[in-house]
């Protein structure tokens, strides 16, 4: 443990300098240097470093709210606990933008969550101080369990904005109290993840009066923790320094496992974040970040304006999820809705309002939101889970086990399919499609347009049997159409020489390529959008080999898709004699991939317009045309 210090000329050592409070130049901050202020020192190092984040993380996006709670937390931490020799772990990562400016990467901000800047979570490229890079919550305390054990030293969890919901967190918290290891969990008791958090374990929002938690529930939480095994700490004021820095000092001074129980409020110090009763501006989308740009766009190689382009509708994905649902509950009292812990950022906040005994807000639990779901289903209630791709990883035994081998009628809406943008690898949703297609009877569908996702919303809570799942991607949904809203397969195009297979956000990718490669070449090409990704849609695939070459295009990790099938019906084509067209699969490594924009994600890791338009070229034997860029991928 570090005895923070006396004044001396420590200011200097964190440096001084013109800034948005005229305070701490924060490039180049070391934990020595933080524990070398004096405590008037490190308020205003507080108050430098959050009118920083308030300004970096608006223009850039990213986690906001819950940053700003931890402000003091993060400064009494290294001020007390030498890092990296005592790990500290933040659970949930997106918690550790205060840590990163300690630990000397202020000047990171600038290129903040963008391809080739500084990543959104702990990053163990970017610095030793970074033990665990974490996206998904409640494994810190396992984390840190292992650690000890390994190093036979002391760890430090601090674990919160939700995270202590997560039922891995209670199994690691129980272990660590039957091994009486010394791993400090600091609870970062804020009230909140996204909305208010679900649980008995907590006191609730600093800034509330009557609601949420109180006295007894902050007894809960004393009485939990020393009931497995630890000495509990609390409840500290998590934004006064001095108390913060006397008790995670006792804590250090414990030899076994200790819980230190800190009261944070979520957007601290900005009234816009304060005022937010829906969640404290957990995540803005940053005014200084580029456009939006629709999924599957071209590449500079080819001019948006020459080529084709599905118009857009005028509603997100949200949007339509949430009318629809409240238009199927009305219709149907069997329906209910189950989040963990996200209803505003998935749109069922509508929903909330009008039918709370029909809306389950489970917490940071996505196991248990899946057997919640098994279990209404299995009492004749028809379930509905929406939830980004990446958590819906975190249930699939629940997925495999306790929904489909039951056979039961559970809808699964699955948003942020594919690459996702900004926060990087652990949050991409590459793998969901490939995990899930050999389930046994559960079928997955990839709308395009509002009107799809109703019909399949629609016929997944009629089914009587068997799982459905309804993906889509981080876009905006195309416009409504006629023929639009067909549940298997749409023809988006007619021709003879090339087939390219797609769905969801890389329709829009093969359309374009189709027009380019038409102009460019005269090719003439179908284009086939599937809807229904299992069971596969035969007929598509027919076809397909009626084409002198085919190819499938999908933000998926390759081999996990259309691919797959299409390779399946050309094996049994073979059998009856049928001819076999040249094919190639656009599609996304079986790698970790990067944080970045999503377009320039996908273009980097070849799944764009000229990758398809290259691949094609060389499957016809083409000559690519002069002047045009090599595509990538």
């Amino acid at each position: 443990m570090a005895a923070p210090g006396g004044k001396g000329n420590a200011e200097s050592a964190v440096g001084s300098g013109s800034g948005i409070d005229g305070e701490f130049d924060l490039t180049g901050l070391t934990p020595e240097a933080v524990r070398g202020l004096d405590l008037e020192g490190c308020e205003r190092l507080a108050a430098r470093i959050r009118s920083f984040l308030i300004t970096e993380v608006n223009r850039t996006g990213g986690h906001l709210g819950g940053n700003l709670g931890v402000v003091e937390l993060t400064i009494a931490l290294h001020r007390v606990f030498r890092s990296p020799d005592d790990p500290i772990i933040f659970d949930i990562g997106h918690q550790a933008y205060t840590h990163k400016i300690l630990t000397g990467r202020a000047t990171g901000f600038a290129g903040f969550r963008q391809r080739t800047g500084m990543s959104g979570f702990p990053s163990r490229e970017e610095s030793p101080h970074d033990t665990m890079e974490n996206s998904h919550s409640s494994t810190g305390p396992a984390w840190g369990l292992g650690i000890t054990l390994a190093r036979g030293s002391r760890s430090v969890v601090v674990i919160g904005d939700g995270a202590l919901t997560g039922g891995v967190a209670y199994e690691a918290i129980n272990a660590i109290g039957v091994r009486r290891q010394p791993v400090v969990i600091v609870y970062n008791d804020n009230g909140r993840s996204y909305a208010r958090t679900m649980s008995r374990l907590t006191a609730g929002e600093p800034c509330e009066t009557g609601t949420g938690g109180g006295p007894q529930d902050q007894g809960n939480v004393e009485l939990f923790f020393t009931a497995l095994g630890f000495s509990y700490i609390g409840a500290v004021d998590g934004h006064d320094l001095g108390k913060l820095e006397t008790a995670l000092a006792d804590a250090a001074g414990t030899g076994g496992p200790v819980v230190v129980h800190v009261r944070t409020q979520k957007g601290r110090g900005w009234s816009e974040a304060e005022d937010d009763e829906i969640m404290r501006l957990h995540q803005v989308a940053g005014t200084g970040a580029a456009a939006p740009v629709a999924a599957g766009a071209p590449a500079a190689t080819r001019a948006a304006g020459d080529l084709t382009r599905l118009p857009l509708g005028d509603r997100s994905w949200g949007d339509v999820l949430g009318g629809t649902l409240c238009e199927l509950a009305e219709q149907d009292p069997r329906v209910h809705v189950i989040t963990a812990a996200m209803p505003d950022s998935l749109g069922l906040l509508e929903f909330q309002r009008r039918f709370p005994e029909r809306y389950h807000d489970v917490g940071i639990c996505e196991q248990l939101a899946v057997g919640l779901a098994a279990g209404l289903a299995s009492q004749g209630c028809r379930p509905v889970f929406p939830v980004f791709a990446t958590f819906l990883t975190r249930a699939l035994d629940q997925v495999v086990n306790d929904v489909a081998l039951h056979g039961l009628p559970v809808t699964f809406v699955v948003d942020r399919g594919g690459v996702t943008g900004g926060d990087g690898a652990s949050s991409h949703g590459i793998y969901d499609v490939g995990l899930l297609r050999t389930v046994p009877d559960l079928e997955i569908y990839a709308p395009t347009s509002g009107a799809q996702l109703t019909d399949l919303l629609r016929s997944a809570v009629s089914r009587d049997g068997g799982p459905t799942v309804v993906r889509y991607a981080k876009w905006k949904p195309l416009r409504d159409e006629p023929e639009g809203a067909r549940t298997s397969a749409l023809l988006r195009r007619r021709g003879h020489d090339l087939c390219l297979l797609a769905h969801g956000a890389m329709v829009q990718t093969a359309m374009s390529a189709a027009d380019a490669l038409e102009r460019e070449h005269g090719v003439s090409s179908t284009v086939w959008e599937v809807v229904r990704l299992r069971p596969a849609v035969t007929e598509v695939f027919a076809d397909a080999v009626g084409h002198r070459a085919v190819i499938t295009v999908e933000d998926l990790v390759a081999g996990s898709g259309l691919y797959a099938d299409l390779l399946a019906h050309l094996a049994d084509a073979r059998h009856l004699g049928a001819g076999r067209p040249a094919t190639a699969e656009i599609a996304l490594p079986s790698a970790f991939l990067p944080l970045g924009p999503r377009d320039e994600v996908l273009a980097e890791f070849g799944v764009s317009t000229d990758a398809v338009v290259e691949r094609a070229e060389r499957l016809l034997g083409l000559t690519a045309l002069a002047g045009t860029a090599p595509a990538t991928g």
